[in-house]
């Protein structure tokens, strides 16, 4: 192999500085790259966010170039799919009639039993070119694992003891002293004297890249499409460091760490093309140039007609479910819900449900066992962008959606300075204590005598755990005891009047409740409760920044039950009556258990009504698990055996599938509850209410499909790619995973990649598939012109339509109309 010479620091920097062009296109191409948040704050991203702006099957088409994979399932899905029944001949014939393709049907039948050939994996770098390295390995492999097992040690600031991270270090310096100091690095890269020569590599990060990119003579869109392209090749660490620079973005902060990373790529590129023969760098050159000159072409356009004929099988079912005549009024047995109108009877209760779609079965069900509470469909963080501060030395938790930046701070009190001041010295000695043990067991002298003496500790915790017996007096979260003292983000001044009444107007007018308000309303949150599970947050709740949502819900009752509230709320034009009282409840996703809280807040006029909410809970909790049943291969019980299987879920440590999750989400309504109230919508629909009648100007509707529209999106397309996209943004087999960093994600077996995405057990039961991969259907209640003004003002909701990322329904008096190429088409 040919061996140049290292590369020579230039003396005088200042004179090839970066230009405006590369840096933009580095920028660029890690934008493309979707961010991913740590396993505790887990939640469901849209892993094709940064390419939203393309039509979804030309984004298909850059992927299969630049990282040989496809976002459809294989033929043989859809052909299952065919002959099952799932997509029938009307199906195919509207896919066929919405593409503009007039071939014969037989054609595309046909054409699902040809062989399948696989795709091509990418071999633009001159890394896939140079001779197979270690035990037949191509050299870009060992540069993967070698790069990934930098970010793993330069981003893991829990778990590793030894850490070798000076605190300045960037990761681009600290993989550059790593390599330096890596005596196999030649051997393992197959690159005879590469060490050598990134000594000679210049120390800043801005100078090596732009050598790298004039030796690699790249313009600006080949540096996008090559720089995106070896981003893809690292995804899962690629994905993190977007994560990172995303998170600084909200907090205000410049963060380049995603750049970082393609400059590590770049420079490696470089090294290879240093070392490789002039056919090598011939053949690289041409490859890079046809992957710049790419602009997503129509391929496997057949795969993507049997695409949108599957998920238009699930919209004929929808519609079903919904009735045919959507559009219709409805009013329940008490006659009480009548769209756009003042309600004729006032409900007994309104119970505000997250819109998770597990929400939606436990709310059919305790709508059909008490016909006079009325549900409502909101996102879960009740509009409350906060961040939460417990007792002792444990790290903040934000608790909103990852599009949002927190804006209030919680701090958990005991009523007093005293008491906050003791309990935090003692929560400080505890983990003084735990944390002298964790030094002392990984200290040189003691690794083996103290692990095995400490041991002994846990022996009856693994005994228990294996025997799956709760621990004594069950789970209690301390956000079931502790109260939470509001105050501003910055500062710590507790609210202004004028603040909290913007909160409760802005989260009541968001829900269409602005009169004929209940005797009792009941804010209900929902999480999680399971164990020994990396992924316990993508359990719990999405719009709470992948945490449980009791805390958001016991706050919007306090702010709902403040007397000085409800005076300005009336001077708004929100009345609430004076034996209007509002509690806070938890929806346990894996029990089906609605938790009370502050229940002794309430006026003894209220206990009746209370109690028989209560029994309410536990009969609607028992249908929905009756329901849940077979998915958990649960058939055959009773009710309290039924509930004793579940509840057995959350302490089982051996238990891959606690629950499905979000699994088979497939449309979200916006819409009043009338309309859906009473339909079996399977658990796969979002429900966000929205009455028309209250938003003329439009801004309601502005701020959902802004905001619960996108994140349901995120949601639908992160389990629509962790089954298409199973080895990309799929995060493999649990029982092979290892926790990096603490809570940075997992990898799995000896892999050095993050996985990211959705673990195999989340979506596939072992035998079949337990997530359709369907693109969201989005269903509103408004008229045209308003949804229209949106698409103009919302880029983001723009891009996500026209480029047929979700498809867009409206609600006519007729059934519905679909929005496409600007128009709306009856349907």
């Amino acid at each position: 192999m040919n061996e140049l010479a290292a590369p020579c620091p230039t003396d005088d920097q200042s004179s090839h500085q970066p230009t405006d062009e590369w840096l933009a296109s580095l920028s660029k191409a890690c934008e493309l790259v979707a961010p991913v948040w740590p396993l505790d704050q887990w939640i469901a991203v849209n892993p094709f966010w940064g390419l939203r702006d393309q039509q979804a099957h030309h984004a298909d088409s850059l992927l299969r170039q630049r990282r040989g994979v496809s976002m459809l399932m294989p033929a043989a899905f859809y052909r299952e799919a065919w002959e099952g029944g799932r997509i029938n001949r009307d199906d195919l014939l509207a896919s066929l009639q919405a593409s503009g393709i007039n071939d014969d049907p037989e054609h595309f039948c046909e054409r699902l039993y040809r062989p399948e050939r696989p795709e091509s994996q990418p071999d633009y770098s001159v890394l896939d070119i140079l001779p197979a390295a270690v035990e037949g390995g191509r050299p870009m492999a060992a540069v993967v694992d070698q790069v990934a097992r930098t970010c793993g040690a330069f981003f893991d600031q829990r778990q590793s003891r030894w850490s070798t991270r000076a605190p300045e270090d960037s990761l681009f310096d600290f993989w550059l002293e790593t390599v330096r100091m890596d005596v196999s690095l030649d051997y393992r890269t197959g690159i005879r004297g590469v060490r050598r020569w990134l000594k000679g590599l210049p120390g800043d990060r801005l100078e090596a890249t732009r050598q790298a990119i004039q030796h690699l003579d790249l313009d600006s869109d080949s540096l996008l499409a090559f720089g995106h392209g070896l981003l893809m090749r690292i995804s899962g660490w690629a994905a993190w460091c977007r994560g990172v620079d995303w998170r600084a973005g909200l907090r205000g902060e410049d963060s380049r760490v995603c750049e970082q990373l393609i400059s590590i790529l770049l420079v490696w590129e470089w090294a290879a093309f240093a070392h490789a023969n002039p056919e090598q760098r011939n053949i690289a050159a041409n490859r890079r140039r046809a992957l710049g000159n790419l602009r997503g072409g129509k391929s496997s356009e057949w795969l993507w007609v049997w695409q949108r004929a599957f998920e238009l099988g699930y919209q004929r079912s929808l519609w079903q479910a919904l009735g045919d005549n959507p559009a219709a009024s409805r009013a329940d047995e008490s006659g009480s819900f009548q769209r756009g109108t003042v309600l004729s009877k006032r409900p007994d209760v309104q119970a505000v449900f997250c819109i998770d779609v597990r929400s939606e079965i436990l709310r059919r069900h305790l709508e059909e066992v008490y016909p006079g509470i009325q549900t409502i469909g909101f996102a879960g963080f009740f509009g409350l962008p906060i961040v939460h501060h417990k007792h002792g030395p444990y790290r903040a938790m934000e608790k909103l959606p990852g599009l949002l930046a927190p804006v209030y701070r919680v701090m958990d009190t005991r009523g007093s300075n005293d008491k906050d001041a003791a309990l935090n010295r003692a929560l400080d000695q505890r983990e003084m204590t735990r944390e002298s043990v964790r030094k002392a067991k990984y200290g040189s002298l003691s690794t083996f005598t103290l692990v095995e003496t400490t041991g002994l500790a846990w022996a009856w915790k693994l005994v228990k755990d294996t025997l799956n017996r709760p621990s004594v007096g069950g789970k209690r979260d301390p956000e079931e005891l502790i109260t939470g003292r509001l105050v501003y983000l910055h500062g710590g001044d507790q609210l202004f009047e004028t603040t909290k009444v913007e909160l409760v107007a802005g989260f009541l007018r968001g829900m269409s409740l602005t009169r004929n308000f209940a005797p009792l309303l009941v804010f209900t949150g929902h999480g999680t409760h399971t164990e020994n599970n990396p992924h316990n947050a993508g359990l719990a709740c999405g719009a709470c920044g992948g945490q449980n949502g009791g805390i958001n819900a016991r706050l919007a009752a306090q702010l709902f039950n403040d007397p000085q509230v409800r005076v300005a709320l009336a001077e708004e034009g929100i009345s609430i009556p004076g034996d209007s009282w509002a509690i806070a409840a938890e929806h346990c996703t894996v029990t089906d258990e609605v938790t009370l809280f502050d229940c002794e807040r309430l006026p003894d006029s209220h206990a009746a009504g209370l109690a028989d909410l209560e029994r309410r809970f536990v009969e609607a909790g028992n249908r929905t698990r009756r329901e849940r049943a077979t998915a958990l291969k649960l058939n055959g019980y009773e009710d309290d055996q039924l509930f004793q299987q579940v509840k057995s879920r959350t302490s089982d440590w051996t238990e891959v599938r606690p629950e499905w999750g979000l699994a088979n989400n497939a449309a979200i309504i916006f819409a009043s509850r009338a309309r859906t109230r009473a339909k079996n919508l399977a658990g796969r629909v979002f429900l966000h209410d929205y009455d028309p009648a209250q938003d003329n100007s439009g801004e309601i509707l502005a701020a959902l499909l802004s905001a619960p529209m996108i994140v349901a999106n995120w949601i639908n397309l992160q389990y629509f790619a962790s089954v298409t996209m199973l080895d990309v943004h799929g995060a493999g087999n649990k029982l092979l995973h290892s926790v990096v960093g603490g809570n940075v994600g997992v990898i799995e077996g000896n892999g050095t990649d993050l996985r990211i995405g959705l673990p195999l057990q989340s979506v596939h039961d072992g035998t079949y598939w337990r997530h359709e991969p369907v693109r969201l259907t989005v269903l509103i209640d408004a008229p045209a012109e308003r949804i229209e003004a949106v698409i103009r003002q919302v880029p983001d909701v723009a891009a996500l339509v026209e480029n047929q990322w979700v498809w867009l329904y409206r609600l006519t008096d007729e059934g519905r109309e679909l929005y496409h190429q600007g128009r709306w088409q009856a349907c």
